[in-house]
């Protein structure tokens, strides 16, 4: 009878279960003592893959990065990119401990080179001039990566969030927060994240 051995360890084994693990436990929760003991191994093993915890949180936002798909070349550029904006925010979603590294520790990786690349051949074809291309790239970027956090987060003023809701506001000192109380409570945040997407893609249509 055949013995079947243990699988053996590598960087993207590592990283992979590094993921899971931060996705199921929170980031503050993640050691190299803990990640062993979900691999079944001594924590010191894994420096041979990974030479210090900040490697592996780097390597953790590639694993991340190499999940976001790219939409298939389209005819319509504004589709493309608002589907992959759709992604990356769903990506916030699923991996929200680890999104928030997107800001910390940005992605040095070729996976992060090879996405930006993506978005600015299709803005290059649709006819923006590489300034604009560049533009429309860190606005769009900046709005997406910002609304994310902020849902992950917690809106403030919104009941249940972690900070002062606007319930909880003096109708007398602050009327105009006040007035927004209903609005507040029942947010399609899924709608409000297209409105924003649509006015970003209004502006850039009149630089087309």
């Amino acid at each position: 009878m055949a013995i079947t051995g243990r699988r053996p360890l590598s960087r993207r084994r590592i990283l992979e279960t590094a993921v899971r693990f931060v996705d199921r436990e929170g980031l503050d929760a993640l050691s190299m003592r803990k990640l062993g003991g979900e691999l079944g191994v001594e924590a010191m093993s894994l420096y041979n893959h990974v030479p210090n915890k900040g490697a592996l949180l780097d390597g953790m936002v590639e694993v991340l990065l190499g999940e976001l798909e790219v939409p298939p070349e389209s005819d319509n550029w504004e589709d493309r990119i608002r589907e992959a904006y759709r992604r990356f925010r769903r990506m916030a979603h699923d991996h929200p401990d680890i999104f928030s590294l997107l800001i910390t520790r940005p992605p040095e990786a070729m996976y992060g080179v090879w996405l930006a690349e993506e978005f600015l051949k299709t803005l290059r074809e649709a006819g923006f001039e590489p300034r604009m291309a560049l533009h429309a790239f860190r606005a769009l970027n900046s709005y997406t990566v910002g609304y994310a956090m902020a849902e992950i987060r917690n809106f403030a003023l919104e009941p249940g969030g972690s900070r002062m809701g606007a319930q909880q506001l003096s109708e007398d000192e602050f009327p105009r927060l006040s007035e927004l109380k209903p609005h507040l409570e029942d947010v399609d945040r899924d709608a409000e994240f297209e409105f924003g997407l649509g006015l970003i893609f209004a502006g850039l249509r009149e630089r087309a």
